[in-house]
């Protein structure tokens, strides 16, 4: 460790373990302000099995990710689908960003070695501490052992090894019980549509999800551990893409699983950091509870303790994150299970169909610019127009009805009536925002 004065103390070596977003972001900050970063990412080109979506809030936040080198499609448009079948198409004024989980670890680790970083390509076995320790004088550090290899002394640790890895669960005392979830899904060759699907099942702590990337989609469906046999969720799944796509979709692409973390409500959340080491991202499950987004809190996490490092004040992290976000996370974390209610979900996409205003607070929470914490209020202010344009879409479904039944000549407004003119009317049409999916196509649980 080098002084760094008023007390505080740099780290001049730091180990990282794992190469996703969370580590690969953070090696670049610590290598933008001149500290010795080692990478420690044993894989090439990963994939990993989630939509890899990306919110614009993230956008706004880390702009190098619209480097046109990194392959992304934005997505304008969100289909809604109903535990019923009931359909709606959403707006998204702040496009969803969309990457192949490939690219985008590629991409974030080339910036890091750009940057200075150390780039070892092995998988760490176990890891120690020996000496007096960091910061305190001690020459010894932490020691990593690869194959064949021991590496170190450094004098910080940082785990970045997600969800499934090993240094969370040995240097915070073990694995936190719930809060997690099965995902499994496919990566679907040729696949390519203009809009996201989400689609909501009765009795399902979760979701299926469409996400559409360059040449091939992620398609997938999660729900929390334990609730469903993953074979259940299977034959959910590949029911509502042969109904929706055809058949044909399991055979012919590669499948994914994995555990998603998602952040505990209240106190239950993992520690961040300790003496000498810190998580980042899925390692410490700084994941969105309710939508099971995690790409933006990675890199975010990754970011704020590379700067508390190097200002030399590495406990200012936990206590930055607590201030900023945990809170939003544990809103999240205490609201998902009223959000997966059949009621509510059917509501939502009724409700998001006949009302504009109701439908833009839904697409800026998808984007990230609508905080959880200030959603209820929000709420309460639209309430009131939300009300006036569901009421005007019901009086115009209900007119368009009528019209309908007079066409057939039977209806009180028939035209070839005595007193209605002698030139009759056709009826409306109905756009393609008021027409209900058939639950043949839809899907239902």
């Amino acid at each position: 460790m080098k002084a760094s004065g008023a007390g505080r103390a740099v780290p001049r070596s730091v180990a990282i373990i794992g190469g996703g977003p969370a580590g690969a972001q953070c090696a670049r900050r610590l290598a933008e302000a001149g500290l010795a970063a080692t990478l420690f990412e044993p894989r090439i080109a990963f994939e990993k099995p989630c939509g890899g979506g990306v919110p614009a809030r993230a956008m706004a936040r880390f702009p190098f990710l619209l480097d046109p080198r990194l392959p992304v499609k934005a997505i304008g448009t969100c289909a809604l689908v109903a535990p019923s079948g009931r359909e709606t198409e959403l707006p998204l004024p702040d496009p969803l960003y969309v990457f192949s989980r490939a690219d985008l670890h590629t991409h974030l680790i080339d910036r890091a070695l750009a940057a200075g970083a150390r780039l070892e390509r092995a998988r760490v076995l176990s890891f120690s501490r020996e000496g007096a320790g960091v910061g305190r004088g001690g020459a010894d550090g932490w020691r990593l052992r690869t194959a064949g290899a021991v590496h170190g002394p450094f004098d910080y640790l940082v785990g970045a090894d997600g969800a499934s890895g090993g240094v969370g669960r040995s240097l915070a005392g073990g694995p936190r019980q719930g809060g997690l979830t099965q995902g499994i899904g496919y990566y679907v060759p040729g696949l390519v549509e203009e809009r996201i699907t989400l689609k909501f099942y009765e009795g399902l702590h979760g979701y299926l999800w469409v996400f559409p990337r360059g040449d091939h989609a992620s398609a997938g469906i999660c729900g929390t551990l334990g609730e469903r046999p993953v074979a259940d969720l299977r034959a959910l799944m590949d029911r509502w893409l042969a109904e929706r796509y055809g058949p044909g979709i399991p055979e012919r692409s590669e499948r994914y699983a994995a555990l998603i973390p998602g952040a505990l409500p209240g106190t239950g959340q993992a520690p961040l950091q300790g003496d000498g080491w810190a998580l980042v991202g899925d390692a410490t499950r700084l994941v969105d509870p309710l939508t099971r987004e995690g790409i933006y809190y990675a890199m975010l996490s990754g970011e704020m303790l590379a700067d508390a490092l190097a200002r030399g004040r590495p406990g200012e992290y936990a206590a930055a994150w607590r201030s900023r976000q945990s809170e939003e996370l544990a809103w999240a974390g205490r609201h998902a299970e009223g959000f997966f209610d059949r009621r509510f979900s059917e509501r939502l996409v009724a409700l998001c169909a006949a009302s504009p205003r109701l439908a833009r607070v839904l697409a800026d929470l998808i984007s990230g610019r609508q905080p959880y914490r200030g959603l209820k209020r929000r709420l309460l202010l639209a309430a009131p127009l939300v009300a006036v344009e569901a009421l005007l879409r019901l009086r115009r479904v209900r007119g368009r009805r009528s019209t309908d039944r007079s066409g057939d000549g039977c209806g009180p407004a028939d035209a070839s009536r005595p007193g209605h003119g002698t030139q009759g009317t056709p009826p409306a049409r109905r756009s393609s925002r008021d027409r209900r999916r058939p639950e043949s196509a839809a899907g239902g649980a």
